[in-house]
């Protein structure tokens, strides 16, 4: 019987290029592969090392995809917005003023468009209204203002000891004129700054600037040192708004309708302590650098979520001293979130 014989469509030095390909192509690609997978969410989202390694790198596009469900990203970590300081909510949560990089342009974020207006040349310490800000003096000699958004005008305003020639007696506050102008005062904010600076407002102040002054806790004696200034208000009887300090976070924000309140770790349930949210974290252990969890800054105008941010970045490499202390050799850009609330809870 004869047999045929056949050629092997696949000899073996064939095979073995094609293998060898197959492996060189896999090779090539995996960075690839490894680099898009950690952009769009697949892999290593609490991975300092990716975040450092590739995150500044990503399509801005893929930001939201390496975050929860309920985070969503305000100011992206790296981008042209990025925020070097402490991002300041306006009191009605519509407006977020951004600080970035000394030389570069801060902007003014709407948290209802999310369009940005550059504000670079607008003075800031803090806001009083979501339209007027105050502007502390950073040179000798020059006054502290008010800045108008609206108008884009801006009003010097003075010191107590400087409002009147008798406001100070032999080196003493007079208080009694000075409680006597906080009752005639249209509007009093009092700034929880370093100073507890109070700012007040005449009625129609912007005809008559000269009628404004402020006041901080070197005008007012006796009393504990922290509290002497908003005991002072308290005790006369006078009528004012608190604009709450810049830095550090506070520990606790309550939401406008006052059923939630936010803390670092999470929003929770005013009514039964029940923690609804969980705070976002990089990675899940303690940095002893930086910390564990985001800051809180406030709640959006809607109540729909809360506003958060590191005010230390976490360290890739962090080293820690003889004596105790730790430094941070490596740190990693982080954004500005928004921890939302489940829909569910929105409902009436």
């Amino acid at each position: 019987m004869k047999t045929e014989k056949t050629d092997n469509p696949n000899p073996p030095k064939q095979r073995g290029y094609r293998f060898w390909l197959t492996c060189f192509t896999f090779l090539l690609g995996l960075p690839l592969l490894f680099y898009y997978g950690y952009c769009w969410g697949l892999w290593g989202r609490n991975s300092l090392l990716l975040q450092y390694l590739f995150q500044c790198n990503c399509p801005s596009a893929s930001e939201e995809w390496r975050y929860p469900d309920n985070v969503d990203v305000v100011i992206p970590a790296c981008h042209y917005v990025r925020s070097t300081g402490s991002p300041t909510l306006s009191p009605s949560g519509k407006w977020l003023h951004v600080q970035t990089k000394r030389f570069w342009p801060s902007y003014l974020l709407d948290l209802q468009t999310m369009e940005y207006v550059d504000v670079t040349d607008q003075p800031f310490s803090s806001f009083l209204t979501d339209d007027l800000w105050f502007a502390e003096s950073t040179y000798v000699g020059t006054l502290d203002t008010i800045f108008d958004r609206r108008t884009g005008k801006e009003y010097p305003i003075r010191k107590f000891r400087y409002w009147r020639e008798d406001t100070y007696t032999n080196g003493e506050p007079n208080l009694e004129l000075l409680v006597a102008a906080l009752h005639q005062a249209e509007q009093i904010y009092f700034t929880q700054t370093s100073n507890d600076t109070v700012v007040v407002l005449m009625p129609n102040f912007s005809a008559n600037p000269d009628q404004n002054f402020i006041f901080s806790r070197s005008d007012i004696r006796g009393g504990e040192f922290n509290t002497r200034v908003e005991q002072f208000l308290q005790e006369n009887n006078i009528v004012y708004e608190t604009v709450p300090e810049r830095n550090p976070y506070p520990n606790e924000r309550i939401s406008p309708d006052g059923r939630f309140i936010a803390r670092p770790d999470g929003i929770y349930l005013v009514e039964t302590g029940e923690k609804i949210v969980e705070g976002y974290v990089v990675r899940g252990f303690y940095h002893p650098y930086s910390g564990k969890y985001f800051g809180v800054h406030g709640w959006t105008y809607d109540g729909t979520g809360v506003i958060y941010s590191r005010f230390l970045n976490p360290c890739l490499i962090e080293i820690k001293f003889i004596f105790g202390e730790y430094a941070c050799c490596i740190p990693v850009p982080q954004p500005v979130i928004k921890l939302k609330l489940p829909e569910e809870t929105l409902l009436p």
